[in-house]
C-alpha cells in the first residue's frame, strides 16, 4: 500500500464578535485577535470602558477550536499548530483579509485603524501583514512573539509606515527577559520602528494598558 497525504481547499465559516456602533461618528476602528485558548468575546470585553459611539471593535475568532480539557468543558481556540502550518497561515490570511475588508469599506473618512493581536494572535497578525497588503494606521503586538522565520522587510504591508506599539507585562511568565532580548534582536534585524511599552502586569490583556496606549498614542 502506498499511502499519500494530499490537501483540498474548502470554505469554512468564521465566527467573530463586535462592539460599538459603526456609523459616521466612528473615529476609531479596532481589529483584535485573541490568544491561544481564548475566544473572540474575551477580546471584546477589554473595550467595555471605551465610548461605543467613537470606537468600533471587531474580534475574529480562530478557525480552529478544541475542548480546553479532555473531551468536554469550555471550548477554546487556536490560530495554528505546527501541523500543516503553511496551509493554516494561508487560510488565516484569506479569512482575516476578507473580514477586515468587509468593515473597511464602511468606515467614515479619517477613521483611525488599529490592528492588535495578543500572544498567538499577535504572531498571527505579523504573518498576515507579511503576506497581505493591509491598510492600517497602528499595530499593537501585545505580549507576543515576532516570527523570526520570515523577512518582515519584504512584507506586503509596509510596516515602516505603521506606528508599531509593542507592549507586554513585566511579570509575563512566557516572555522572559531572555526572550524579550531575542524579540529586540528580531526587531533590529527586520529594521522595524517599534515603540516598546512594558508595564507592570502578567500574560493578560488589561483594560488599563489598552486605555493608556490609546490615550497616549492614538487618540486624536
Amino acid at each position: 500500500m502506498n499511502l499519500e497525504t494530499n490537501f483540498f481547499t474548502t470554505t469554512k465559516t468564521g465566527r467573530y464578535s463586535t462592539w460599538g456602533n459603526l456609523s459616521q461618528k466612528t473615529k476609531y476602528f479596532w481589529f483584535g485577535l485573541h490568544g491561544s485558548r481564548m475566544l473572540c468575546e474575551q477580546v471584546i470585553y477589554k473595550f467595555s470602558n471605551f465610548d461605543p459611539d467613537e470606537h468600533f471593535v471587531v474580534a475574529p475568532e480562530s478557525l480552529s477550536r478544541f475542548y480546553e480539557k479532555d473531551f468536554g468543558g469550555p471550548v477554546v481556540g487556536s490560530w495554528m499548530t505546527k501541523r500543516d502550518r503553511l496551509h493554516e497561515i494561508e487560510d488565516n490570511g484569506n479569512y482575516l483579509s476578507g473580514l477586515y475588508s468587509q468593515f473597511l469599506t464602511q468606515l467614515p473618512d479619517g477613521c483611525k485603524k488599529t490592528i492588535f493581536g495578543f500572544s498567538q494572535g499577535g504572531t498571527t497578525v505579523f504573518r498576515w501583514l507579511h503576506s497581505r497588503n493591509v491598510e492600517v494606521d497602528y499595530l499593537i503586538p501585545y505580549a507576543c512573539w515576532i516570527p523570526e522565520d520570515i523577512d518582515l522587510t519584504e512584507s506586503k504591508t509596509d510596516l515602516v509606515q505603521i506606528k508599531i506599539l509593542y507592549t507586554y507585562g513585566l511579570n509575563d511568565i512566557y516572555l522572559t527577559a531572555e526572550l524579550i532580548e531575542m524579540v529586540k534582536d528580531i526587531i533590529i534585524k527586520n529594521k522595524l520602528e517599534v515603540t516598546q511599552l512594558p508595564y507592570d502586569g502578567d500574560h493578560r490583556i488589561t483594560k488599563k494598558q489598552l486605555s493608556t496606549i490609546f490615550t497616549k498614542y492614538i487618540k486624536k
